[in-house]
């Protein structure tokens, strides 16, 4: 599910205009609650579409089932899948909240891929930031290449530490300071400063004894001079 949800979220970034699955999705965990079969055609006409269509893209990612035909049908979580019915429902909310903020209004010299990758980390989807931002940093020559890794090592860094593995997101992070360390106060429209503060903000609640409970302290990505507002995660 992990990967099928994040080639969902990069192709709505890289084409927000097609995002069409997205909107079928965002649907399905709008009106799923704690069930996890929904009618097709309340499903289809929250998102915009036919109810075929609904189906068909549903079912096209292979996480759920159709039963029934025409407008009485339904579209049903297949069952490998309900243990990770939650997890579906918060990806899916953070990769709309992703297009939202690609869409604000972006300003003249901030790149595409950083606006992109802020846009992805911003919204909550490391994983999802972390493979998006490996295509940019092993394409890239010269001295923006250790820039691009210390901003994959970033988010891999907030994953692992979403998911509760404190020695990953520790080390991820280290490296990612080392590495973003020469490019402060900023670089690429990335706000570096601001951003090492926070990164480093997360160490030292990691070497905390013991560790705090609760949320840990995700990081933020700031561009310099952006109001683009941060949705809640």
């Amino acid at each position: 599910m992990k990967h099928t949800l994040a080639a969902i979220a990069l192709e709505a970034i890289d084409r927000p205009d097609r995002a069409r699955l997205l909107d079928a999705l965002v649907a399905y965990a709008q009106r799923s609650g704690s069930r996890y079969g929904v009618a097709v055609a309340p499903l289809a006409r929250a998102a915009g579409m036919a109810p075929g269509e609904a189906r068909r893209r549903l079912t096209g990612t292979g996480l759920f089932e159709a039963a029934g035909d025409g407008d009485a049908g339904r579209i049903t979580l297949a069952a490998p899948f309900r243990p990770f019915a939650a997890y579906l429902r918060r990806q899916t909310d953070r990769t709309a909240a992703a297009v939202r903020l690609l869409g604000a209004p972006r300003r003249a010299g901030i790149p595409e891929e950083i606006w992109r990758a802020a846009a992805l980390f911003n919204a909550g989807l490391f994983f999802e930031c972390h493979e998006y931002l490996e295509g940019v940093w092993r394409s890239t020559p010269g001295p923006e290449r250790a820039f691009y890794h210390g901003l994959v090592q970033a988010a891999a860094g907030c994953y692992h530490l979403e998911k509760g593995n404190t020695h990953g997101a520790r080390t991820l992070i280290q490296k990612a300071v080392a590495k973003l360390e020469p490019y402060a106060p900023a670089y690429r429209e990335v706000a570096v400063a601001a951003f090492l503060a926070e990164l480093r903000r997360v160490l030292t609640w990691l070497d905390r004894v013991p560790l705090p409970r609760g949320k840990p302290p995700l990081p933020t990505l700031d561009l310099v001079g952006s109001a683009r507002p941060k949705p809640r995660r």
